[in-house]
């Protein structure tokens, strides 16, 4: 009896694997690029605006600023949250001797070995590899250089984008991704704003899986 069912399924197989065989070899197969769905969603002409907009329906808190006026910035938002101990990743790029804290964290280990430090750290700070204008959302990549925990964990997230990495939509972003990456990064994260929920009699509760509170600094 398991002969026959063998036979049977190898016969289904092979046929399969035919078709698919012959369905490239079609002379008359033309490919059909996919539609961005963003030609649907109704935008403004500036994408940094709409952007902007659509962050802030999204509950982040949006700063619009000068580079130069970076870490005044930064230190503004944490003198407000009194959020005093950072955690931050390897490529931040930033001068922390201008950032006021008690102390800062580089999350440049394995988790296991700081995690204590990391879910008891203040703010992070981190670099976003895109912000979206359609949907208002900040994409980050999670490398070896900056984890994915960095954006989850703290009761406060700063994030830093230029604004010349704005894009149209989101698949304006993964193509951005693919061309600046040889590899794919194991996390390519959309953020919304801060974490929310609204399981409980449908009342919406920030920071349940993650920070409370988002701050995406344009420059």
């Amino acid at each position: 009896m398991n002969d026959v069912i063998e036979q049977i399924s190898k016969r289904s197989r092979d046929e399969i694997l035919k078709r698919v065989s012959e369905g490239y070899k079609k002379p008359d197969f033309c490919r059909v690029e996919t539609q961005d769905p963003v030609v649907h969603i109704q935008m403004q002409e500036d994408l940094i605006e709409n952007m902007k907009t659509n962050m802030t329906n999204n509950k982040f808190v949006v700063h619009d600023i000068k580079e130069s006026e970076l870490y005044d910035t930064i230190n503004a938002i944490t003198k407000e949250r009194d959020a005093k101990t950072l955690v931050y990743p390897k490529d931040l790029g930033l001068d922390l001797n201008k950032i006021n804290k008690t102390s800062a964290l580089c999350f440049d280990t394995a988790i296991e070995d700081i995690r204590d430090q990391v879910f008891n750290t203040d703010f992070s700070i981190i670099n976003a590899f895109a912000g979206v204008a359609s949907h208002g959302v900040a994409c980050v990549v999670s490398t070896q250089n900056q984890p994915r925990m960095l954006s989850l964990v703290t009761p406060t997230c700063i994030m830093l984008l230029k604004k010349e990495r704005v894009v149209k939509s989101l698949v304006d972003a993964l193509h951005k991704v693919k061309s600046e990456y040889e590899r794919l990064p194991t996390n390519v994260l959309f953020i919304a704003g801060p974490s929310r929920t609204s399981d409980v009699e449908l009342v919406t509760v920030f920071g349940v899986h993650g920070s409370t509170q988002v701050h995406l600094v344009l420059y």
